[in-house]
């Protein structure tokens, strides 16, 4: 482990500056630039892609230079993070070309509010190893989630600023009736998610089962597209969300429909036109290394393997687990 020490008589001023990106046209530049990088930027990218379509979590984005940035940082705005406990909305996304300028943006600036619980997300190794560095410096137990990380599409088409900032609506085609075949004859209809399947969604989702990952939960199908497979009295029996880093998440099958091939015609009428629920977005989501049927499933609808892992970060000052 590294030895802890503070940089900050040692680096120029340069080096420990953090600057915020509230300009629209930065904004649309950086969301351009991150392309580039993908797949090992596309936590960031997808928070940049809704800050620049509405931004209806209030995030802010944070680079240690522009317009030649290293490290990428979004993360809510303070107002937001009023619940030092709730690691859900007390979540930052990080991209770094340059791992010890990550690791020294971490240690002498206030980026992160380590006196929080909170978790980080990102796709890269390097992030890994930066982070634990620093949350020993920092006095911070840190839990590491590493799972599979699968992606459908290389490419986007990155924000026409000539067009100005669009939010994104529900498709018609989406909203309306549409069938999906169970292998004995019975039929589900392609919806959206409405809050009150939040609590269904929130006791199936592997990161959740708790009063503050339901309201994240709800407040995901408020803002963001959601899909799902209603059954004829319009119960969800196979759904997934998308939050704000874009990713598609909380996917789930009750019981007695796995392994029967809905959940394959779900994802992949969702993924594609022309019902894709995020048209401009790159396609992703990851999956628990050791769920083989999920990891097959998610290959059949058209995904494959991206090169690096999936990573969350869960961290708790020390002082507030004694």
């Amino acid at each position: 482990m590294a030895k802890c020490k503070d940089l900050t008589e040692l680096l120029p001023p340069s080096l420990l500056r953090m600057l915020l990106l509230n300009c629209s046209q930065k904004l649309a530049m950086l969301e351009k630039a991150l392309t580039k990088s993908f797949p090992e930027s596309l936590k960031v990218y997808g928070t940049v892609y809704h800050i620049n379509r509405g931004n209806p979590f209030n995030l802010e984005v944070v680079v240690d230079t522009w317009p030649h940035f290293t490290t990428v940082i979004s993360r809510p705005h303070e107002s937001e993070m009023k619940d030092d406990l709730d690691n859900y909305t007390n979540s930052y996304f990080m991209f770094t070309k340059d791992p010890e300028k990550l690791r020294e943006m971490l240690t002498n600036t206030d980026v992160v509010n380590w006196k929080q619980v909170l978790q980080i997300q990102g796709f890269q190794s390097s992030v890994d190893k930066a982070l634990k560095d620093v949350s020993a410096c920092k006095m911070v137990k840190m839990d590491i989630f590493k799972n599979i990380l699968f992606v459908k599409e290389k490419t986007v088409n990155p924000l026409d600023t000539s067009k100005g900032q669009v939010v994104p609506e529900a498709k018609e085609e989406f909203t309306a009736a549409h069938l999906l075949h169970g292998i004995d004859g019975q039929t589900f209809r392609l919806a959206p998610l409405s809050e009150c399947h939040a609590d269904q969604v929130n006791q199936g989702w592997g990161f959740g089962g708790n009063d503050r990952s339901l309201r994240y939960i709800q407040r995901c199908i408020r803002h963001f597209p959601s899909f799902s497979a209603m059954d004829s009295d319009g119960n969800p029996v196979c759904w997934g969300v998308t939050e704000q880093s874009s990713e598609y998440r909380m996917g789930f099958t009750v019981r007695k429909l796995r392994n029967t091939g809905i959940f394959k015609q779900l994802f992949t009428l969702i993924t594609q036109p022309p019902f894709r629920i995020l048209e401009d977005a790159p396609l992703y989501c990851h999956v628990a290394e050791g769920n083989e049927a999920a990891k097959h499933a998610t290959v059949r609808t058209g995904f494959h393997i991206a090169p690096g892992n999936w990573y969350q970060w869960t961290c708790s000052p020390i002082k507030s687990l004694l």
